[in-house]
């Protein structure tokens, strides 16, 4: 044990820190995130290091604040004493199913829960957050009694995951295993003893924050979240409780939006909105060049939560942000989405915190016909239109670009309307929901076309129909060669959208059955089939040759 300015450093057997301490993970720290992958990988080192008799494998670093009434937070290595934990755990219900009760209570009392003498209550070594706690703890009880449906977040499924990865690979193990018995002590022997880890004890979260960041100058691989949040709390100084009240309403703000990690794309995005173009490895330090006093960082904790509420918006066209916007926003909020457009997400974020609502609107539905341009040409990769629209983000945010006019002309490789017109008349797409909405949308484009007639995008009502199928019957393959279906199959110019209903009338059939059903519908460019005498490559590339020229006027760039 060293001290350093009440700092305690101590290398000791990961167990035995469970064994010895009671451990809390604060609410503003990440839910589990450990992937079954990470599980297996640290099942298999540790399975190698007691097979090759290795006396020390070293886990790295946990950093701790306290005690505060008898517990230590974790700022660093939640992960692996949850894990830790969970496999302990496994060991244990091994021991319970083959009734050997005393090795079960010893293991459950030393390293998961003991009863507390003086209030007679189950204490948990290890305590995690509000949003995971209830479901560990069940887990290091007894998983075959947890109703899984009250347990519906991401971590809730990894926690899931990982504790069920532990159970098979201990039944595996015993099963190979001459003495099931001697395996598993021998398990938990290397877990307490020879399983290592620097615990790192500071008395209060500012030395613990110095501590972290100076573990990943020295090559720790640690979360880009977690080190800006800790720089964040180490910045805020007596106001702590404030940036971490703001961070954990971020978190559950982005969470709520969505079941996919959000935090680090949106730090990301949020920095680029502002600064222009940020690589992620770049993130932290940026904003920590930008975030250098107590004021900053509460100010820039302020600007995270609030602005974590529009970008919440931008994943899901049904939130309360678009209440004070017009139907057209919406509708481009969801066509970008449809378009996988993330990278414009940061020029959304400062159009967002610039312009009027109006202007907003019109700035959004040019920026659908960019995205769909950008996505039907080709040839700018994603690094490229990042950099493209994180720059406009940054000339908006400076006040430097009023306007989407202003914005379009800052865009030097935006694809004219011959080179659009020309990439869109050859066309394939792969995906049926973008088909779908290329061709709702040329529906509008049509000339006299009234507005009120306006496709669903309800997949169930509406349907894509490849009038060559996807799996050609031996009636069109006398027609088509193989190669030739292949390649016209997923061309625009042969797909339509038509009802359900239509749908399950002409199935697979040749088109001289098809034909006449399509003949009634009440879409432009479907109905327009029933005009055609036999569906061949012609026919295919004049039809899309006339989607061509309206999706110039529909995705028009010229307001």
């Amino acid at each position: 044990m060293s001290q350093v300015q009440e700092i305690s450093i101590q290398l000791d057997g990961i167990s035995n820190v469970l064994k010895t301490r009671r451990f809390r993970v604060p609410a503003y720290q990440r839910s589990y995130a450990w992937e079954a992958e990470h599980v297996e990988a640290l099942l298999a080192d540790v399975n190698d290091a007691i097979r090759s008799k290795e006396k020390e494998y070293f886990l790295g670093s946990i950093v701790v604040t306290g005690p505060v009434e008898r517990r230590y937070e974790v700022v660093d290595g939640q992960q692996r004493l949850t894990t830790v934990s969970l496999l302990i755990s496994a060991i244990r219900d091994r021991f319970r199913e083959e009734s050997d009760h005393e090795a079960e209570t010893s293991i459950r009392n030393d390293f998961l829960a003991n009863v507390d003498r003086k209030t007679k209550e189950r204490e948990p070594k290890l305590a995690l957050n509000e949003v995971d706690n209830e479901l560990y703890q069940e887990l290091i009880e007894d998983k075959s009694a947890i109703d899984i449906s009250r347990y519906p977040r991401q971590s809730h499924k990894r926690l899931l995951a990982a504790a069920e990865c532990m159970r098979k690979y201990i039944d595996d193990l015993c099963v190979q295993s001459a003495d099931s018995e001697e395996t598993l002590h021998e398990w938990l022997d290397y877990l307490e003893t020879n399983l290592k880890v620097i615990l790192v004890i500071a008395p209060d979260d500012s030395n613990a924050f110095v501590i972290f960041e100076t573990l990943n100058d020295r090559g720790l691989e640690l979360a880009i979240s977690d080190l800006l949040k800790n720089y964040l709390f180490h910045r805020s100084g007596d106001k702590i409780e404030e940036t971490k009240n703001r961070w954990l309403t971020m978190v559950a703000t982005l969470e709520s939006a969505s079941d996919d990690p959000l935090v680090v794309t949106y730090l990301r995005h949020f920095a680029m909105s502002k600064y222009g173009l940020v690589r992620e490895k770049d993130l932290f330090g940026i904003i920590k060049r930008k975030v250098t006093s107590k004021k900053l960082a509460l100010q820039f904790s302020t600007e995270l939560s609030n602005t974590a509420k529009t970008y919440a918006g931008l994943i899901n066209t049904d939130h309360d942000l678009w209440a004070g916007y017009d139907v057209a926003t919406r509708e481009a909020v969801y066509a970008m989405n449809l378009l996988g457009m993330v990278q414009v997400r940061p020029l959304l974020l400062a159009i967002l915190d610039k312009f009027e609502p109006k202007k907003v609107s019109a700035a959004f539905r040019r920026l659908v016909a960019v995205a769909v341009r950008f996505q039907i040409v080709g040839g700018a990769g994603g690094g490229t239109l990042e950099r493209i629209y994180s720059d406009a983000a940054k000339a908006v945010a400076d006040g430097k670009l009023n306007s989407i006019e202003e914005v379009l002309k800052g865009f030097s490789t935006l694809p004219t309307d011959s080179a659009f017109a020309a990439a869109f008349s050859v066309a394939s797409v792969s995906k049926q929901s973008l088909a779908r909405y290329y061709l709702r949308m040329l529906e509008s484009g049509v000339p006299g076309a009234s507005g009120e007639l306006v496709p669903s995008t309800d997949a169930v009502r509406v349907n894509l129909e490849h009038v060559l199928p996807i799996n050609p019957s031996d009636k069109w393959l006398k027609t088509w060669s193989a190669d030739d279906a292949k390649a016209y199959q997923r061309r625009l110019g042969n797909m339509a959208i038509i009802s359900a209903k239509m749908n399950s009338v002409i199935g697979n059939e040749d088109f001289a059955k098809k034909k006449p059903e399509l003949s009634k519908s009440a879409f432009h460019f479907t109905k327009a089939i029933g005009e055609i005498d036999d569906w061949d490559k012609d026919a295919i590339e004049k039809r899309q040759a006339a989607m061509a020229e309206i999706a110039v006027k529909v995705w028009s760039i010229k307001g």
